[in-house]
């Protein structure tokens, strides 16, 4: 039967959609038209506006009921973080005994027990006008089948570029990298379609039981922004529910403050900084105590790679980041220590149980290779026009889906970076040497007086990087150059 001859799913289910707005008068108008268009409307709408200087508490205003879908409108300090607004709106919004209106609607579901809901809403994430309809319909599928869960996240598709996705479900790596199980620029045609358990949904339109919400005491104040969402559900998993993603309900999701399209207030204003932190703090809290030496370790090695690369990419600030995020953990183990016993009390399932929620071994080689590939693929001048850096959508006119499916961002970006002439003229002159130089391939030895000879193993190449005195020419006590140290590392890792 088509949704749109079936009744709304009003009786036993319960809805508190929680919307917490922040200098998102941008994208707030239609955020607004989203919650009011939908097929299943949520029983009670409370928004907490964090101090906004925008235009923002007015949209709010305007929106209120009778004529709009705000039942209330709550303010905060212009430093509250997300989970501390949904909290606050939580315990003030619902006061008194008629939290909810009463509804004259059937319900097309069998009759049961009441269950409510808390609905988390960004001002930068639009729902489908059937996204709640959606997610409610996987609970009740996931009830009936005997299996139900307490955390249910949507699809997240690109607000600028509507059928791109972002999220379908995440999980988290060792080295604290999100994983999405995506591919750069994927578009959506419905390969992700099925409803599923992951280690985590977003935040952006989480349907979560309010028994288990207030169980769980919410967000962790130590996260007011990026994060909070992963720890939540990681803590959940671990106190025996179901974190599940349902694919059909569907949202548009600006991330505003990820991609810097507005300050952030609650914390310091650098994205990049505030989520290795969190993400450092979510892993040390989380993990099981017989690995954390491990885990310990691996952050701060991991740490020290990452920026190194950043550097090496000539992107200082991002190095400096991964630096301040490692520093800030490190000088407060006792949050480590508080954050880790609060979450005992919950915790019931080992975490072996959840290691299928996690990334396979071997995905990080294939992000550092994914997460080089867009490094450069994001050089050229057309990509740079194109990224999330821009607050409007670059379509320049209707396309046939079927040539949007095989024109995917990533292989237009590789041609692109091909056919520059850099890359051209480099092609060009390694291919003239190789021809021209054709005698010096296939067997043979190079010889010379000017000639060291070659080292046999990594230990020699070690002994020459570190002696005070070489054999070159009539010896020299001159520095080895730092390549040879580059040569003998990897030399080491190969095996020779």
């Amino acid at each position: 039967m088509p949704l749109s001859s079936q009744p709304p799913a009003f009786g036993r289910h319960k809805v508190i959609a929680v919307l917490v707005t922040h200098d998102g008068a941008r994208w707030l108008p239609r955020v607004l038209d989203g919650i009011a268009s939908q097929v299943r409307p949520a029983q009670r709408v409370i928004a907490v506006d964090t101090g906004s200087r925008d235009e923002s508490r007015q949209l709010l205003a305007q929106a209120q009921r009778p004529d709009g879908c705000v039942d209330v409108i709550l303010d905060r300090p212009l430093d509250t973080g997300f989970g501390q607004a949904v909290a606050y709106g939580l315990s003030v919004g619902l006061a008194g005994p008629d939290a909810f209106p009463d509804e004259a609607e059937p319900d097309p579901y069998p009759p049961g027990e009441p269950v409510e809901w808390i609905w988390l809403l960004h001002d930068d994430c639009q729902p489908a006008p059937d996204a709640l309809y959606h997610l409610l319909d996987a609970a009740e599928e996931l009830e009936a089948a005997g299996r139900p869960a307490a955390v249910i996240g949507p699809k997240l598709r690109n607000w600028y570029k509507r059928r791109q996705l972002l999220e379908v479900g995440v999980t988290v790596a060792g080295s604290g990298r999100r994983e999405t199980g995506l591919e750069h620029g994927e578009q959506d045609q419905g390969q992700h379609d099925y409803v599923r358990d992951v280690l985590s949904v977003s935040s952006a339109g989480m349907l979560v039981r309010r028994d288990v919400w207030e169980a769980l005491g919410g967000f962790d104040r130590r996260l007011r922004l990026m994060r909070d969402d992963l720890d939540f559900c990681w803590r959940a998993h671990a106190a025996g529910y179901r974190v599940v993603v349902a694919p059909n309900a569907v949202m548009y999701h600006a991330e505003a403050a990820a991609r810097e399209r507005r300050k952030i207030h609650c914390g310091r204003n650098r994205p990049h900084l505030l989520d290795r932190r969190n993400a450092l703090y979510t892993l040390l809290v989380n993990s099981p105590g017989r690995l954390l030496p491990l885990v310990f370790v691996r952050l701060v090695v991991g740490t020290l790679l990452r920026a190194a690369g950043y550097l090496i990419a000539k992107l200082p600030g991002h190095a400096a980041d991964e630096f301040g995020a490692l520093v800030r953990i490190l000088v407060r183990p006792d949050r480590i220590l508080a954050g880790r016993v609060r979450r005992r009390p919950t915790r019931r399932v080992p975490h072996r149980e959840l290691r299928h929620l996690f990334p396979p071994p071997g995905a990080q080689l294939r992000h550092a290779y994914e997460t080089a590939y867009q490094f450069i693929a994001s050089r050229t001048p057309h990509q740079e026009s194109t990224t999330y850096g821009s607050h409007r959508a670059v379509e320049t006119g209707p396309s046939a889906e079927e040539a949007e499916a095989l024109e995917t961002e990533s292989w237009a970006a590789l041609r692109r970076f091909l056919r520059r002439p850099a890359v051209l003229l480099v092609f060009l002159l390694t291919l003239v040497t190789l021809v021209a130089e054709r005698g010096l391939l296939g067997p043979g030895q190079l010889m010379g007086g000017a000639l060291l000879p070659a080292p046999d193993t990594a230990a020699d190449l070690w002994r020459s990087y570190t002696e005070a005195w070489h054999p070159v020419g009539t010896g020299a006590a001159t520095p080895a150059p730092p390549y040879l140290a580059v040569v003998a590392l990897l030399g080491f890792v190969l095996f020779g």
